[in-house]
């Protein structure tokens, strides 16, 4: 091949791949349209690939996927510990409540559990006969005196934490108090406040009997019935709450106090014929003996 066929060839080859054909061709404009494309993409090609393999643009993906992953799981990890957060608080919370509510109660029966002096145990009078530390009485001149002394403190820890099991239990105490102090109407409310708050709970159960023996105190007969009647059904439909033999013998001297001999007489042979091994059997026997049976004339 002569020098010169060589240097054509090579030519056309140098530009065939810079894309200035034409000049060998004379064409204006350059080379031929299907040559101009094939170069543009060869050119786009090899600039993509380029590109594709630049370490820059490919530093700067990979520190932005990292940084992404990164600020996920810094995001994570500020939720979770808000959350551990939020329930240490609520837990902290709830447990000094707790703490307080028990305190107080703690405070007002020992009061409740004071002693009375021997001498003149029955009187009336106020106030602490003696006492170790300042609040903490050891001795009460009555029992009137320390119920009296002992109400206030329960109805504190009762209004404080009125939903807690130990304010419940400290209104329920405060009721039991009101009952034997005299105080009938208000310890009829907070049998009912009791009630209402307690459920289905014991509390409810016993202030249900409690409120029976205060409105029976203030001549509501057919009031205490309807309580002691419902604690007996709810005792026998769910076995909860106080001897239902106890329950059924505590209404049946209530219909006789109300002159109800009849439902008297039926609720004592109930009672026995229920339950004949019941400590009760032989009471209520008494009681049916002192009643009129049915056909006596």
């Amino acid at each position: 091949m002569g020098p010169l066929l060589r240097a054509f060839r090579q030519s056309a080859h140098d530009t065939a791949k810079t894309g200035g054909f034409g000049k060998l061709t004379g064409r204006r404009g350059g080379c031929a349209p299907g040559w101009t494309r094939a170069g543009a993409r060869t050119m786009k090609r090899s600039e993509r690939h380029h590109l594709k393999e630049n370490p820059l643009a490919t530093f700067l993906a990979e520190l932005s996927e990292t940084n992404w992953v990164s600020t996920r799981a810094v995001t994570g990890a500020a939720l979770v510990v808000g959350a551990l957060i939020v329930t240490g608080t609520v837990f902290g919370w709830q447990q000094y409540r707790s703490s307080r509510a028990s305190a107080l109660l703690a405070s007002a029966m020992a009061i409740v559990d004071a002693p009375v002096a021997a001498t003149d145990a029955t009187d009336g009078a106020s106030g602490p006969a003696s006492s170790t530390e300042p609040g903490t009485p050891t001795e009460f001149p009555s029992v009137a005196a320390k119920l009296e002394t002992a109400v206030p403190q329960l109805l504190e820890a009762a209004e404080a934490y009125p939903s807690l099991s130990q304010g419940i239990a400290a209104r329920y105490q405060a009721a039991v108090a009101l009952s034997v102090l005299g105080r009938t109407e208000e310890a009829d409310t907070q049998y009912q406040q009791v009630m209402e708050l307690d459920g289905d709970g014991t509390y409810a159960r016993m202030a249900r009997l409690g409120r029976a023996e205060a409105l029976l105190a203030t001549g509501d007969y057919d009031g205490a019935i309807t309580l002691l009647a419902e604690a007996s059904a709810a005792s026998a439909t769910d076995g909860a709450g106080l001897p239902r033999d106890a329950l059924l013998m505590r209404l049946g001297q209530v219909y006789a106090l109300a002159g109800q001999s009849a439902e008297a007489v039926s609720t004592f042979r109930q009672l026995i014929d229920e339950f004949p091994a019941s400590g009760y059997r032989f009471e209520a026997q008494r009681e049916l003996n002192t009643l009129p049976q049915p056909g006596d004339g």
